[in-house]
């Protein structure tokens, strides 16, 4: 997969349709965006982008966030982390016309997930601030883990008129940790890191327009 996505076009198709309801949502990729690589990395999919109460907000899944080995090391008792990182650019052009971006905002998201080997439970903590969810159901507790929902991308007051801007998405599964600090003796583990590539999508001008006036 190219690292510039044809998400944009995708947008600006569906944001030509008459008529602004209060909460805006355009579904930038509604077929699963698949890459193919030996060792199957995780990647994101199924973005959709709102904009409601003066702010421009993103959801996004990620795929195939573990792999067996991971998955082994979490049904042992291992929590793992998914982090989400976002960085969003504002388009610009300098006095010789030549075209930069410039950084508005960065964030990054983790969820955490672990498992209780006696309980048979798994327990899911959501960025930033919802009530651990708890499952025992394996399936369950990765589409918990693995969705992130409308995270803020940019508020009323950060926008600006006539400018476009993008977001920059990336996801990581963090580094393993084990106890006492036994990675470092186990140093191998450090190849379970798993990282996607990045992502850029173009924020639609309906919805940074929609944002503003309201």
């Amino acid at each position: 997969m190219t690292k510039k996505l044809c998400i944009p076009l995708l947008l600006l198709a569906i944001s030509i349709q008459t008529g602004l309801s209060f909460e805006s949502k355009l579904y930038a990729a509604n077929k699963k965006q698949i890459e193919f690589a030996a060792d199957h990395p995780p990647y994101l999919e199924d973005f959709v982008m709102g904009s409601a109460h003066g702010k421009i907000t993103l959801s996004l899944k990620v795929a195939n966030p573990f792999d067996h080995e991971i998955k082994s090391l979490l049904l042992n008792g291992v929590s793992q982390k998914i982090t989400l990182s976002t960085k969003v650019n504002v388009n610009r052009f300098n006095l010789f016309l030549v075209k930069f971006n410039r950084e508005v905002k960065t964030a990054t998201y983790t969820h955490k997930i672990k498992y209780d080997n006696l309980k048979k439970l798994f327990t899911v903590s959501i960025s930033p601030e919802e009530s651990p969810s708890e499952t025992t159901s394996y399936k369950e507790a990765i589409q918990l883990a693995t969705e992130f929902k409308n995270i803020t991308l940019l508020h009323k007051g950060q926008l600006e008129h006539n400018r476009s801007y993008q977001v920059e998405a990336r996801t990581e599964i963090r580094k393993v940790r084990l106890p006492f600090h036994l990675e470092y003796f186990f140093f191998f583990l450090s190849a379970w890191d798993r990282k996607s590539n990045n992502y850029t999508i173009d924020i639609p001008k309906r919805l940074i327009n929609e944002a503003l006036k309201r």
